[in-house]
């Protein structure tokens, strides 16, 4: 019996994946067009740009971006969203500085702990969704207030300290090669292999194109969005606590924007903010084209406020370009 599910389950993934990648192929291919041509931006309007100190710091702002980005785009192919990411990643971060204190025997109990607290987050954002049938977009507004709430209650400026050792984290290499980078390469692949070459993705895809029909089909469907939100406050954990280690606190805005930044990144590296459709490669296309812009900006000199004028903007080409559905 779970034999015939699982050989259905399969057909209409197929189904479904043979209308979909000839889309999701020209969008990804548009997604990094476009990297390409912010990267031929960045030589022309600084000399600076291309230097292998400044290379580095793009790498290593990609890593946060990244992290998260790669959980958002978990549940927006399930046909989903996270809005509370950003605060996710502010409490992680200042729990696990918090509770490090600088001391090399509390690294690994705040570690847990900030895992443990990611993993209620995902547990109470994929229930309400999933089981409860909260709308995605009320569920996670709702939760990013509570998060950030509890993140102010439990300080209002910089928070704890990171000890040596865990700097490694951030500033640490691999030969030449940033450990982070390498970090956020291994995840990466893994999260590629999860949904090209297992069950799970085959299922992710089927009920982000057609819940009603993947549940018709045998496919858990609930169970199947319930951990996307999992994923992605694990990820959005990594990245608290990436961050974390980068600036050797914790700090209770410190996910400010990654909310938006993350679901930006997914959309404009072709993920249908219907789901279903799109992947990961297109979201890494997604992190450089807004790392490598950040970096130019900042290059010029260009104020913070403005970046957010050209994100935004970003966001609403990349809505009108995709043929999205509704």
């Amino acid at each position: 019996m779970l034999g015939k599910i699982e050989a259905v389950s399969k057909n209409v993934f197929y189904l479904f994946n043979l209308r979909a990648q000839e889309e999701t192929r020209a969008r990804q291919t548009v997604a990094w067009l476009l990297l390409l041509a912010t990267v031929v931006a960045g030589v022309i309007s600084s000399f600076t740009f291309t230097q292998s100190h400044n290379i580095m710091n793009i790498l290593r702002q990609a890593v946060a971006l990244g992290l998260v980005a790669t959980g958002q785009t978990f549940v927006i192919l399930g046909g989903g969203i996270d809005l509370s990411v950003g605060s996710t990643i502010s409490l992680t971060s200042c729990l696990s500085a918090g509770i490090m204190a600088g001391k090399g025997e509390m690294v690994i109990p705040a570690v847990l702990i900030a895992f443990a607290v990611g993993i209620s987050i995902g547990l109470a954002n994929g229930f309400a969704v999933s089981y409860l049938k909260v709308p995605p977009l009320i569920t996670t507004l709702g939760m990013m207030s509570i998060v950030q709430g509890l993140v102010l209650l439990y300080t209002h400026g910089p928070v704890g300290q990171i000890t040596r050792a865990y700097a490694y984290f951030s500033e640490g290499y691999i030969g030449s090669v940033p450990f982070p980078v390498i970090f956020f390469a291994v995840l990466f692949a893994l999260g590629v292999f999860v949904l090209r070459r297992t069950t799970f993705g085959r299922h992710l895809y089927a009920t982000g194109e057609s819940e009603d029909i993947a549940h018709q089909s045998g496919i858990k469907t609930r169970m199947v969005i319930f951990m996307t939100y999992i994923i992605c406050s694990l990820s959005a954990t990594l990245s608290g606590l990436f961050l974390a280690s980068r600036c050797g606190s914790g700090d209770p805005l410190l996910g400010v924007g990654y909310d938006f930044d993350s679901i930006t990144v997914a959309l404009v590296g072709g993920t249908s903010l219907a789901g279903g459709r799109g992947g990961l490669s297109g979201t890494l296309a997604g992190v450089f084209i807004m790392s490598v812009l950040n970096n130019i900006l900042n290059l010029l000199g260009v104020f913070a406020f403005w970046q957010w004028v050209v994100k935004g903007l970003i966001l609403i080409i990349a809505l009108s370009t995709y043929r999205i559905k509704y």
